[in-house]
């Protein structure tokens, strides 16, 4: 339960961050969290299955993406 409280914490903090909206906004993550498998995986909290999902490989092939996620600044989240 307390888990699940944490991942909400930190999904208000991300949400907050200008960059991770842009980022979530992107029609190439949007179209990755279309895709079932993915969706399952995250679902189940499979972490083989995301980090070797195609797609994922793709959005971190992509220079526009790489960008985006440069820019966020993962420091200023509680993590506590």
């Amino acid at each position: 339960m307390f888990g699940a409280f944490k991942q909400i914490q930190l999904m208000h903090q991300l949400m907050k961050d200008e960059n991770f909206k842009k980022l979530m906004g992107h029609p190439r993550v949007q179209e990755l969290f279309r895709d079932p498998e993915f969706l399952k995986a995250l679902q189940t909290k499979d972490a083989a299955n995301l980090m070797s999902h195609p797609g994922l490989a793709k959005l971190q092939e992509d220079p526009e993406l790489r960008e985006m996620i440069g820019k966020l600044d993962l420091s200023k989240l509680k993590l506590t």
